[in-house]
């Protein structure tokens, strides 16, 4: 009697264990995507806009669903600091020099969730310039299809330890905010 019980027992915690199941898809970055940064300083804005050639790729996606949310595994997202255009040399150079490109050549990006209320969709991303990884959470815009997806990521440079560039002899000072403008256009790979 008592080993039946034991059994019953035994099934029934099982039964409650919700085995994770692991989506995969391959999903086609499109080139009409687009992202840019965009800054200020005290006297003008400036944008930075990345090549949208190098963004087109095929990103292999691999995620489990909980209620409303996705967890998100090993979707990264390298983009080369070279591949940003800010329109002129001098604010390139400038821009190349707070990045410190020469010895962190590009910034990372991961996909780490994404969730689902009723009218609008928040995504958890994690960020890497600099050396210096942080987490942010970011409203995301959709149709509720899978593309387009577009939302502004705003970040403060000095939590990188990025000092923002002071020019002639300081009167010219970029403001630590910027905004990460993005916007995917996917398609899933057949």
């Amino acid at each position: 009697m008592k080993t039946l019980i034991n059994f019953v027992l035994t099934v029934l915690c099982f039964s409650f264990v919700i085995k994770e199941e692991i989506v995969q898809r391959e999903v086609l970055i499109t080139k009409e995507s687009f992202l840019y940064i965009k800054g200020t300083s005290n006297i003008n804005t400036f944008t930075c806009v990345y090549d949208a050639a190098t963004l087109s790729r095929k990103v292999p996606v691999r995620f489990t669903q909980d209620n409303n949310t996705m967890h998100f595994k090993n979707v990264h997202m390298q983009l080369k600091n070279t591949g940003f255009n800010c329109g002129n040399r001098g604010i390139n150079n400038d821009f190349h020099e707070l990045l410190q490109t020469n010895k962190y050549p590009n910034i990372n990006f991961e996909l780490l969730s994404a969730t689902h209320y009723k009218n609008s969709v928040e995504a958890q991303v994690a960020i890497e310039i600099a050396g210096i990884k942080k987490q942010y959470k970011v409203p995301v815009k959709t149709n509720g299809e899978l593309a387009p997806i577009e939302g502004v990521l705003c970040i403060n440079i000095t939590d990188f330890g990025l000092t923002p560039p002071k020019k002639m002899m300081g009167m010219i000072l970029v403001r630590e905010d910027i905004e990460i403008v993005f916007g995917f256009d996917l398609q899933t790979v057949k």
